[in-house]
């Protein structure tokens, strides 16, 4: 009994209150559980640039004309994160991303437009030279 006492005592510690991060802030919620997303999320393989106008953060759907906008205003929230900083800081003018996003939606597929998006995460990610 006392065994599992002890047992219990330390899940209990392991499980406490969330830790602040290295900046000193709470960690954000990731994309997926921000409530402004309006479906499932989905895969995109290809390109993460930066762009100069709104959204600065795009991805092009490698194989087709697909151009999602990662929205980093419009439907910036506080308290959640529209893509990681381990991905955000990959990319810049000179260095494009490659590989494998999953992305949840903020608006609705259409012909024509851009779709906003957030990143939950990515796989495979290598950086390329911008040419």
């Amino acid at each position: 009994m006392k065994a599992f006492a002890t047992f219990i005592f330390l899940l209990a510690i392991a499980a406490g209150p969330s830790r602040p991060s290295h900046t000193g802030e709470a960690e954000n919620k990731s994309c997926k559980d921000h409530p402004q997303v309006i479906g499932s999320c989905f895969d995109v393989y290809g390109r993460l640039s930066v762009y100069n106008g709104a959204p600065t953060l795009r991805i092009w759907k490698t194989g087709s004309k697909r151009m999602f906008g990662v929205s980093e205003q419009r439907f910036h929230q506080e308290g959640y994160t529209n893509i990681p900083e381990a991905i955000r800081n990959r990319v810049n003018f000179e260095t494009d991303l490659i590989g494998n996003f999953l992305v949840c939606p903020f608006t609705r597929l259409r012909k024509g437009e851009m779709q906003m998006i957030c990143v939950e995460s990515g796989e495979n990610l290598e950086t390329r030279q911008r040419k």
